[in-house]
């Protein structure tokens, strides 16, 4: 539950500073605010390739560009939508862009003219979609995901890939909603990156229950070597309570697109009754709730200040 003086406070400062996405009326409004928050959006670096030309198309412009229309209704689909995502009391942003394909994204009111962009949510030209839906009062998102193995066959039917899920916004991602996270006392968690086909910085990260940073640069990255740092205990909370959200001892061992040279992350957790979870992610494709937590570490090994 949201502390009521954090709410006021919000919508105090929504009062004085006016909230953005409340004032958009039209398409057009919309386009030139998503390019305030996201600039490259404006930027054309092929005038004559509208396919990399940011726009949002009309309903039946992006219906008629799908190629599985068998899994959609036309009702279904809107090209944008205002609606509190993250129940705050200040309106979000879902829209669907045309730009390098057709994908969909929200941008979160951070309040005092602050917004999070998540870009490519969903890709639409492989019959993805998500949409709003209320559960327990509060609004959420139902995603219908396309999950398409390594060694798929040409007679396979994308049908046989299908997944919905619901998605929550916390710890600043979109991550699938768990009604009962876990308690799972974790001590640790160690990421090891690899080399991959193109620039991948290599390194191991460990962050301990203490706050406790320990680094090791290997390749591909500014600082090489061992250094510690402490992390504040606020970040710590964070981290741990996302671990637990996402129920991280329950989660699949392995992970892997169906395409090669991508980078592997291996994840290694420890609890404090002295069991190990390691997950090995070939690509980056586990869960949501997995790659929000691979940012936060990959930001805490790539922004931290090592000496």
């Amino acid at each position: 539950m949201k502390n009521p003086a954090i709410l006021l406070s919000l919508l105090f400062a929504n009062l004085i500073f006016g909230n953005k996405i409340d004032k958009l009326k039209t398409t057009k409004d919309v386009v030139k605010f998503v390019k305030t928050v996201h600039p490259e959006y404006g930027v054309v670096q092929y005038k004559n390739f509208a396919r990399g030309v940011f726009d949002i198309k009309p309903i039946d412009t992006v219906y008629n560009s799908i190629r599985c229309k068998e899994a959609f209704a036309v009702s279904e689909i809107k090209s944008w939508q205002k609606i509190d995502i993250n129940n705050d009391g200040l309106t979000d942003l879902i829209f669907i862009s045309h730009y390098y394909g057709y994908t969909q994204n929200i941008i979160i009111d951070k309040g005092r003219n602050k917004f999070n962009l998540i870009r490519n949510i969903v890709n639409f030209d492989e019959c993805e979609y998500i949409k709003p839906i209320r559960v327990e009062n509060k609004n959420e998102l139902l995603v219908r995901n396309v999950s398409l193995p390594f060694d798929i066959f040409p007679s396979d039917k994308v049908e046989n890939y299908i997944k919905k899920d619901t998605l929550t916004y916390r710890f600043d991602a979109l991550i699938e909603r768990n009604s009962k996270p876990s308690d799972g006392k974790i001590k640790s968690v160690t990421l090891k990156t690899n080399l991959c086909y193109g620039i991948c910085p290599v390194y191991t990260l460990t962050v301990n229950k203490s706050g406790l940073l320990e680094f090791n640069g290997i390749e591909q990255i500014e600082f090489k070597g061992r250094s510690t740092k402490q992390l504040n205990p606020k970040d710590v909370g964070e981290l741990f309570d996302l671990m637990n959200y996402i129920k991280i001892r329950d989660l699949k061992d392995y992970y892997e697109v169906n395409y090669t040279d991508a980078e592997t992350l291996n994840l290694t957790v420890h609890f404090e009754d002295g069991s190990v979870k390691n997950i090995k992610d070939y690509g980056t494709t586990g869960t949501r709730g997995l790659s929000a937590l691979y940012a936060k570490l990959k930001r805490l090994a790539t922004e931290t200040q090592w000496k």
